[in-house]
């Protein structure tokens, strides 16, 4: 008779005499404070922790270090990681025009896998352990099948979102699986109120864990549809659905939001940039929202996430301290943390699994190493992550309790290999592009732009040259906590 498997010893990381951020309301910031971890989740905090004899042991010694929550980032289109850069003078007409008129189209199956690989990557080596990725590049099915691969090596049109929802995500429980599945649809202002609803309903129906939209991009909302005002009027909203953007919004679709459970998502550096208007997280939480920040596009900024905060911060406290003597600085660092760890976590509908340091919670975490000339001294550890680190004061990053960044460099990633790949498929991306005249393009935008009747319907036309129509279908949204796998 054959024995039963013996279950597996766990194994365990001790963080030793860190300052350790809990971004937990009752327990703020811990001084000289020990994180231990069993496996995938924090098992204590305190000082001098006791760890169990005989079992498989990784110390960390953390002093003059600072322990965070993995950073969550609320909206990401990943697969632009090829096209690094080439956004950063563009408004978002010319973003429009030229991304998804062009650089989407020339794209293959292989491009996004690595796309998808290389910036998950980038995303640890800054910290970001858990992200909404707002996938619009799902030109075919194998396009959605190498966004899925890039991922896991660390959808489209209704047919291919139920293959992909009933082939890769058999189990969509965030508690047991990195990676879920989620919807977003057809850009809501490019179309009838009823069709967004039947997308919406359809997302469900598929079992999306999350639906996310583009909405109310500031002065781009010339038809001022209010489409989340529509959305609860139709009694729609819920917790599973997630705005982006959203400098438009009025204080009755907040309110309506906050009542729902559903989430808002700020991006700093594409709005200010691309003329979408100031970013509306704090806002969003003053009225009581769940609300978060996002890195958005590659093709603009890097994805360093405390440039972010700090973005989101200061910007905010510009717009406070118009009209006045200001007296006293009203936003805090602690705000914007975090909205870029729990806010984030409350947003994925995550937050009972990861956004901040607690026993029981899944173990995501980031500790700064802050004993060099950009850091020291350390006054206040939350302002020093939001305003004085980087990516390059990072010296580990645990996600799942598995080390994936240590003594400042990835674990598990064959870097020259990417490398070499990158540099390649970006060069050929780089050239195709150069072959096309978006004159045809850019009028038809305009059509879009300036013509209330036409918004509806001018979306649905195709441009002759480009595989990745104007017409912007349902799209796989991918909800992940990030893991470079071996």
């Amino acid at each position: 008779m054959a024995s039963e498997p013996r279950p597996l010893s766990p194994t365990y990381i001790h963080i030793k005499n860190a300052s350790v951020i809990t971004v937990d309301a009752t327990a703020g910031v811990l001084s000289n404070c020990d994180v231990l971890l069993e496996n995938d989740a924090i098992r204590a905090t305190g000082p001098n922790l006791d760890v169990p004899s005989d079992v498989s042991l990784t110390v960390i010694d953390a002093t003059n270090c600072i322990v965070v929550p993995g950073f969550v980032n609320g909206h990401h289109h990943l697969w632009q990681h090829l096209i690094r850069g080439v956004s950063t003078d563009w408004s978002l007409f010319d973003y429009l025009v030229s991304i998804r008129s062009l650089y989407g189209s020339v794209y293959t199956a292989d491009d996004v896998e690595l796309a998808y690989y290389a910036g998950a990557l980038d995303l640890l080596n800054n910290g970001v352990t858990c992200i909404l990725e707002h996938s619009h590049i799902i030109n075919s099915p194998e396009h959605a099948d190498a966004a899925i691969r890039g991922l896991k090596k660390l959808a489209q049109r209704v047919r291919d979102a139920r293959r992909v929802r009933e082939v890769h995500f058999t189990n969509n429980n965030p508690a047991e699986e990195l990676l879920t599945f989620g919807i977003a649809p057809t850009e809501p202002e490019s179309q009838p109120l009823d069709e967004t609803v039947r997308q919406i309903l359809l997302s469900r129906d598929l079992g999306a864990r999350i639906t996310t939209m583009h909405v109310a991009m500031g002065p781009y909302d010339t038809a001022h549809q209010e489409v989340v005002q529509h959305l609860a009027n139709e009694h729609i909203l819920g917790p599973d659905l997630v705005f982006s953007h959203g400098a438009s919004l009025t204080d009755s679709e907040l309110d309506s939001i906050r009542s729902t459970g559903a989430g808002v998502v700020s991006t700093p550096d594409t709005e200010l940039q691309m003329g979408m208007g100031f970013p509306v997280a704090f806002r969003a939480t003053d009225k009581g929202c769940n609300a978060c920040l996002g890195l958005d596009i590659t093709s603009n900024q890097g994805n360093d996430f405390m440039t972010q905060m700090r973005l989101a911060l200061q910007v905010q406290r510009a717009v406070d301290n118009q009209g006045g003597l200001p007296l006293a600085i009203r936003r805090k660092t602690a705000e914007v943390l975090r909205m870029g760890t729990l806010g984030g976590a409350e947003v994925l509908r995550v937050d009972h699994l990861v956004g901040s340091i607690a026993v029981g919670k899944k173990a995501d975490l980031v500790i700064f190493r802050c004993d060099d000339i950009s850091t020291l001294p350390v006054h206040d550890p939350t302002a020093t992550v939001i305003f004085h680190t980087s990516s390059a004061n990072i010296d580990t990053v645990i996600v799942n309790g598995r080390i994936v960044k240590k003594d400042g460099r990835l674990v598990g990633a064959d870097w020259p290999s990417v490398r070499s790949a990158v540099l390649s498929q970006s060069e050929r991306i780089k050239a195709q592009a150069a072959k096309v005249d978006l004159g045809a393009a850019r009028a038809k935008w305009l059509e879009v732009f300036f013509s209330a009747t036409v918004m509806l319907t001018a979306t649905r036309s195709s441009v002759d040259f480009c595989v990745y129509r104007l017409d912007l279908h349902m799209k796989i949204v991918l909800i992940l906590r990030v893991v470079v796998r071996k």
